[in-house]
């Protein structure tokens, strides 16, 4: 299995060829988010649910925050940088995926390949060619750690592992 995602550039001539290696899917809860996702900079795709497949919502990159940190703030209501994600997903299930790269401009001709489709050229007027390599898997769910209690009184038991009992 893999553990690093990432993207690998290759120039000849007048062309520039991509190797975007996509992670697992994942899908937008916070646990996956914070627990699976790096905190570097590189290029991610969000996918809505519409009907019985998904569609591609967006293709982004990252850099300063990372994509964790972009990823996160989509999800979160108090991150008023988040809001332009918030508006493209607008409630819907959402999955995304990513790719890692430390070169902006990397991540800069390949967001212009994603938008522009074949024919796309980059800063030097190469063409850009892109292969995407993916894995049909996804990461795996968060744990069942959340208890739901429907009595109106709560006990110790109810907020975690039971804590150790002192020795005699």
């Amino acid at each position: 299995m893999q553990n690093y995602w990432d993207i690998h550039q290759e120039i000849y001539g007048e062309e520039v060829n991509f190797t975007v290696r996509w992670s697992p899917w994942g899908s937008m809860d916070r646990w996956v988010i914070n627990r699976l996702v790096p905190s570097e900079a590189g290029l991610f795709q969000l996918w809505t649910m519409e009907g019985r497949g998904l569609v591609l919502t967006t293709t982004e990159q990252t850099y300063y925050g990372g994509l964790r940190n972009t990823l996160r703030e989509a999800i979160d209501e108090m991150a008023p940088s988040g809001q332009k994600l918030r508006n493209l997903i607008q409630g819907r299930e959402c999955w995304f995926r990513f790719s890692t790269s430390p070169y902006r401009k990397q991540l800069q001709s390949l967001k212009r390949w994603f938008d522009e489709g074949d024919g796309a050229l980059n800063e030097e007027k190469r063409e850009i060619f892109v292969q995407e390599i993916e894995e049909f898997k996804r990461f795996p769910p968060p744990p069942p750690d959340v208890k739901f209690v429907s009595r109106g009184r709560m006990k110790d038991s109810d907020f975690g592992p039971p804590m150790p009992t002192p020795g005699k």
